[in-house]
């Protein structure tokens, strides 16, 4: 028996735009009555569903191949109009058996990912196998399918240097305000409340920065943000002449602006002395007029994907070495699945022996076992139940260690 049963159906940012991709997310509390209503009308042995925001992976095992019929039938659950119907059908990328396991190992170990090393991935496959199982959705194979899936992935990032250089906005901005070395009771000034201003948050609010103001189009959001940052000094960007005036000592900016919101008359409301600010923004959120201040220093993002780009760099010397880990997982995969099917061939094995223990022990020796004492019986039926435990597990070994043997040979 191979790995053949394992099949693929992956729509991901590589063959699909980021919308076509979201046109089959399914969410996460909806997925357990919808996988199991897949995996009756497919007729599939089990069924794993991981989405992300630039991926969709259909991972099943099924001993028949999933043609392009089947594939129609589960694209048209949903519900997609039929531009998107013929985009996607086109775009979806099919593996099946080594392909699908290396496939799926080099996603869960972010070598299939729009960043090179980023961890979150193993996570949400873990996640999506533990949903499937834990809904009775996965099967025997692809439960073995998942364990190797994640311990391989987590090899790669415990034995390779492919996840060690941050290159992600958030953590290259946070190590480059740790840098400042600036006191926790520093007064800053948050600009902005959105995914990425966020995320510095709460590496501020982790670090015991409570000296915090926030302020943010929307009101709300702003609020949100400083629950996080545990700070009451919360406003709408009306507050911003007299937050400035009132002297930061470093400025996290990030807007959705298209053009610049400090500008050189902003820059003339702040007292004199040292300045620190991180601008996430995209455009810039510093005009050159801003930039002209006096004893300012300024880390934006031309100069963190200078250092998002070398790490990336750094990373991608790694993928050799993970290639390698990669085939050794799937030489692993390979022996305990096999191990496996051995064990469910001989899984009626104990109640075989048992049966014929019972026999013995209650029809053709009872005359005998009747005229012995109380503890020569007791040893008889020690000696039994030993040597029942062998009989199971003898062959059970003897069985695993042939097959592997003709795995190693092959």
């Amino acid at each position: 028996m191979g790995v053949e049963h394992l099949q693929i159906l992956s729509l991901n940012f590589q063959h699909a735009s980021i919308e076509d991709v979201g046109l089959l997310h399914v969410a996460p509390d909806e997925q357990p009555a919808v996988l199991t209503n897949w995996k009756i009308q497919l007729g599939l042995q089990g069924i794993v569903f991981l989405s992300t925001c630039n991926r969709v992976e259909f991972i099943m095992s099924d001993e028949k191949y999933f043609c392009m019929g089947r594939q129609a039938y589960l694209m048209q659950q949903f519900g997609l109009a039929p531009e998107a119907f013929t985009r996607i059908m086109s775009a979806v990328q099919v593996y099946r058996g080594e392909q699908a396991m290396r496939h799926l190992m080099r996603v869960a170990s972010s070598l299939e990912s729009m960043v090179l090393g980023e961890r979150e991935i193993l996570t949400q496959v873990r996640e999506a196998f533990d949903l499937a199982m834990k809904h009775r959705l996965a099967g025997d194979r692809l439960r073995v399918t998942g364990r190797s899936v994640v311990e391989t992935a987590k090899k790669v990032f415990t034995d390779t240097d492919v996840a060690t250089q941050a290159v992600s906005v958030n953590s290259l901005g946070w190590q480059a305000f740790k840098a400042w070395n600036l006191p926790q009771d520093a007064s800053i000034l948050v600009i902005g409340a959105g995914a990425t201003n966020t995320s510095v948050g709460r590496f501020l609010s982790k670090a015991g920065y409570r000296n915090v103001h926030v302020i943010n189009r929307s009101l709300e959001r702003a609020q949100a943000l400083a629950e996080i940052l545990h700070t009451s000094q919360v406003g709408t960007l009306d507050a911003l002449p007299e937050t400035l005036a009132a002297g930061p000592e470093a400025i996290v900016i990030c807007t959705g602006s298209d053009q610049a919101l400090l500008t050189g008359a902003h820059a003339r409301m702040l007292p004199d002395g040292p300045l620190r600010v991180l601008d996430l923004g995209v455009p810039s959120d510093l005009d050159a007029g801003f930039r002209e201040r006096p004893e300012l220093t300024v880390v934006d993002m031309t100069a963190l994907k200078e250092i998002a780009d070398q790490n990336l760099a750094i990373r991608a010397t790694e993928v050799g070495k993970c290639e390698s880990l990669l085939e050794a997982g799937l030489v692993e995969y390979i022996e305990r699945l096999q191990a496996r099917e051995v064990e469910l061939a001989l899984i009626e094995l104990p109640n075989m022996i048992k049966a014929i223990r019972d026999t013995a022990m209650g029809d053709i020796f009872a005359e005998d076992l009747e005229g012995l004492d109380t503890e020569a019986r007791q040893v008889v039926e020690r000696i039994v139940a030993y040597l029942e435990r062998k009989y199971v597990g003898l062959p059970m070994k003897l069985a695993k260690e042939a097959v592997l043997e003709q795995l190693r040979k092959s």
